[in-house]
């Protein structure tokens, strides 16, 4: 008799974990959209998979945005872990100050001299006019060499 019960026990005890072990993106939705909420832990991939699902069948789920931060909550608190430091955490908002990124190190001196620290200024350098009138100067003689082509034929 011993035996048949701890075959009875262990069978049981299979189907239970097979039966939490196969959970499919359509039992997610199922869940979900019995009572508007998840009621179990599901795999992450079986969680993702859902999201899939119902994307690919958006016609049969008006509630997809509600759906959808559910399926990511439940996500979250099964990476991140749904302990109280965790919610604090998610739930904690940040200011700018908190992200800002460290100053950058000093480069290590390389011997060689640095070149004269020299004020913004609105002047223009002495060698843009120069460049400008000989381009214009270019430019005008391409046009009359052009002109005086044509009239020699």
């Amino acid at each position: 008799m011993r035996p048949a019960v701890v075959a009875t026990l262990t069978a049981v005890a299979l189907t239970c974990a097979l039966g939490t072990a196969t959970a499919s993106p359509r039992q997610v939705v199922a869940d979900y959209f019995t009572n508007g909420r998840l009621d179990y832990a599901y795999p992450v991939a079986d969680l993702r998979g859902s999201l899939t699902y119902v994307r690919r069948h958006r016609n049969t789920a008006p509630q997809y945005a509600a759906f959808a931060d559910a399926v990511n909550q439940a996500i979250t608190d099964a990476v991140v872990g749904s302990g109280p430091a965790a919610q604090q955490q998610l739930t904690t908002p940040r200011s700018r100050t908190d992200i800002a990124p460290a100053p950058a190190p000093e480069p290590p001196p390389s011997g060689l001299p640095q070149p004269p620290q020299g004020a913004p200024t609105l002047d223009v350098p002495w060698a843009l006019p120069i460049i400008a009138i000989i381009a214009a100067l270019l430019l005008l003689a391409g046009i009359g060499s052009s002109l005086w082509r044509r009239m020699r034929r």
